[in-house]
């Protein structure tokens, strides 16, 4: 008599995933996706509204200087560990512990560097505050990366559902720490605390429930077999740090904390749309998209379907937040914070403009093009840099509009994202241009509106709720007019989820 086959574990299930119903498995993860795009949007923005009036502008600068340091050294744990056991048809346990401790000797690394660098940071930015926030924040890069592996096998298993309730339930555990500490008077370390507590629960819940426990074996001929891609996503991290963070400097060092702070408040609501939905959408297609890279047909049909999708929800959300962003600031942030209201205005429009064409980078990773990624990106770094230095002359506004420029060289590099799938122009069009109409018509709709709103509406809250109701409404109209196909994606995938469920 046979005996039963050995059940696999947790761990061994991802070796090698399955691709069956792999498109049913697509909606369900970006249906939680979006789910936790939501709650996440809402704790935030909940969260930065109660911070705005308890902190004030200068507490927020000092946090970004300290990131400058921070995000440099995270560039450095970029080192396409994760990804490479996420685009890989199949792997091994050895590759795997291979990977969890390569992971965890550059965090002790970049640990030690970041605190090493917390002692001259304070005269390379000529505030007193950044070494010492540097000297607690230097540990969550061990944190992270206890977490590399069991991310990485989530995405992999696409087990977007729990990975949904972890992130969420941290998240309210990391701004419920930050707005307690603020509360109780401790300033600018409430926003370290809440930054720490996020990381340290995030290494524990991943790593318990995802069982794993890395063995003491190391394969080196595996690593230097990486050793090419890893050296593609180091490059590109160094180009995206780049392009991330060369404002912040020049802002901080040039204006310094008071207007940083400004300018990074105004960033990280429109981050909102670019990190906090955009990205842990990516998380969803670069597996699938890694799985169907061998079928070109629904390859191409699943980046149509997925950047369509993208255009049409977060374009009228980044034109949007410009459109009513006197009102935005006013209810959100408190009147200390209105100077900030044109950067919104301006860096909102850069945001929707670059939602969709975040596709792109899962294009380059699943079809292992990391080299060419890499070039692209170089050139684009090049003109960021020559950009904002140009534009800082002009002070917050002229970095802004300079980050606005910025946007139409990722519609560039998303062009040629498209191409290594033989896809083109009329693509792009179909992608982005009904989208941007229906969004620019809603700016205007919403322009010409407010001083009736504010003739018959006293309440800054319920003028804000009349203009955004007014604009949603007329997008969604008008989308059913001009958008077809992108209408028809959004109810395939509707009708799919009701299925589902």
């Amino acid at each position: 008599m046979l005996a039963p086959p050995r059940q696999r574990s947790w761990v061994q299930k991802a070796f090698r995933p399955s691709v069956n119903n792999i498109g049913q498995r697509v909606i369900t993860g970006a249906a939680f996706t979006f789910f936790g795009i939501a709650l996440r949007l809402g704790i935030t923005v909940g969260s930065m509204a109660v911070l705005a009036r308890l902190l004030t502008p200068t507490d927020f600068g000092h946090v970004a200087m300290a990131t400058v340091i921070t995000e440099l050294a995270a560039v450095f744990s970029n080192f396409g560990f994760g990804s490479i056991l996420i685009q890989r048809t199949s792997i091994s346990r050895i590759q795997i512990d291979t990977m969890h401790w390569c992971a965890i000797g550059l965090g002790v690394i970049l640990t030690s560097v970041v605190f090493g660098l917390s002692f001259f940071a304070s005269h390379v930015f000529q505030d007193d505050m950044v070494g010492p926030l540097l000297k607690v924040l230097c540990l969550i890069f061990i944190l992270e990366e206890l977490t590399m592996v069991p991310r990485s096998l989530f995405s992999r298993r696409m087990l977007f559902q729990q990975d949904f309730f972890i992130q969420s339930g941290i998240l309210l555990a990391r701004t419920g720490t930050a707005i307690t500490m603020a509360l109780s008077g401790l300033g600018v370390w409430s926003l370290v605390g809440g930054a720490l507590t996020g990381v340290a629960l995030y290494a524990l819940a991943y790593s318990v429930i995802s069982g794993y426990v890395p063995r003491l074996k190391f394969s080196v001929s595996f690593l230097q077999s990486t050793w090419r891609t890893n050296g593609g996503y180091f490059g590109n991290g160094i180009l995206f740090y780049v392009n991330a963070n060369v404002d912040f400097f020049l802002v901080g060092r040039m204006l310094g904390a008071s207007l940083l702070g400004q300018y990074q408040n105004a960033r990280s609501l429109t981050d909102e749309i670019r990190v906090r939905m955009v990205q842990p959408l990516q998380r969803v297609l670069f597996p699938a998209f890694s799985a169907m890279q061998n079928d070109p047909d629904r390859f191409r049909d699943g980046i149509l379907r997925s950047s369509r999708l993208l255009a049409l929800a977060f374009t009228p959300v980044g034109v949007g937040v410009a459109a009513v962003a006197p009102e935005l600031v006013r209810v959100l942030y408190g009147v200390q914070w209105l100077p900030m209201i044109p950067i919104l205005q301006v860096i909102s429009l850069a945001t929707g403009l670059g939602a969709a064409g975040s596709v792109g980078s899962s294009i380059f990773n699943a079809t292992n093009r990391v080299g060419l990624s890499f070039k692209i990106f170089a050139i684009s770094t090049s003109l960021s840099v020559a950009f904002l230095l140009f534009g800082s002359q002009w002070g917050l506004m002229g970095v802004a509009w300079s980050r606005l420029a910025l946007a139409g060289v990722g519609v560039v590099t998303f062009r040629i994202s498209l191409g290594l799938v033989q896809m083109g122009f009329r693509h792009l069009w179909q992608i982005l241009g009904t989208p941007f109409i229906a969004a620019g018509a809603m700016w205007l709709l919403i322009a010409s509106s407010r001083h009736f709103i504010q003739t018959w509406v006293i309440s800054i809250s319920a003028q804000l709720g009349c203009l955004v109701a007014i604009g949603m409404l007329f997008y969604v109209a008008t989308s059913l007019l001009i958008s077809p196909h992108h209408v028809d994606d959004a109810k395939e995938v509707f009708y799919k989820l009701k299925r589902h469920t």
